[in-house]
């Protein structure tokens, strides 16, 4: 992404935190931004297509995140533990400040739901490799684990609604999500 998208995206995250996305306009934008409208609409067709942008990169920045600390674990439990309290931590510190979530919410849920279905599935993806890796590890007890994945990442959406992390603490969050983990793993040891 070039450093004017970036530009923008930034300058249209704030915008929409602070006053909204029905409030916000494309000059507003490209003031944040600074930069002139018609530049503005060189990048993005409209304000939709720089929410959607920029609910692409949250998401894509927070699963990356979530993937890179589990690779860093050498044992499985402590990679789906990283794993999910990472994607927890950087889902908070973007969501517990915002103003207006629910204009953005509705949005992304009524015109882009595809988006957050495909991102779902990369999560779930990513659970996957944890699992199978506990398993020949013999750490997990021997299961599909496509489908464990998919029922963890269900468990775990509390952990990843942005309602939840806006008006939830983190250490709140953060222990409800370590007692989780530890019911997960009872069912999930050898």
């Amino acid at each position: 992404m070039s450093d004017t998208c970036t530009r923008i995206l930034a300058a249209a995250e704030g915008r929409f935190a602070d006053y909204g996305y029905n409030k916000t306009t494309m000059a507003e934008i490209a003031t944040d931004a600074a930069m002139s409208v018609g530049n503005l609409y060189r990048h993005f067709k409209n304000k939709e297509a720089i929410a959607l942008a920029s609910m692409q990169c949250q998401l894509q920045t927070k699963l990356d995140a979530g993937i890179e600390a589990a690779a860093k674990e050498p044992d499985a439990l402590d990679a789906l533990t990283a794993f999910l309290t990472t994607r927890l931590r950087i889902g908070h510190a973007h969501f517990a400040g915002t103003r207006h979530l629910f204009d953005m919410m509705a949005l992304i849920n009524m015109n882009h739901r595809d988006l957050l279905l495909e991102f779902e599935q990369r999560i779930i993806t990513a659970l996957t490799k944890i699992i199978e890796r506990g398993i020949e590890q013999n750490r997990f007890a021997d299961c599909d684990a496509g489908q464990t994945a998919y029922d963890i990442h269900q468990a775990a959406l509390r952990y990843n609604n942005p309602v939840n992390l806006k008006y939830n603490s983190l250490p709140q969050l953060e222990a409800d999500l370590g007692r989780l983990i530890q019911l997960l793993y009872q069912g999930l040891a050898c």
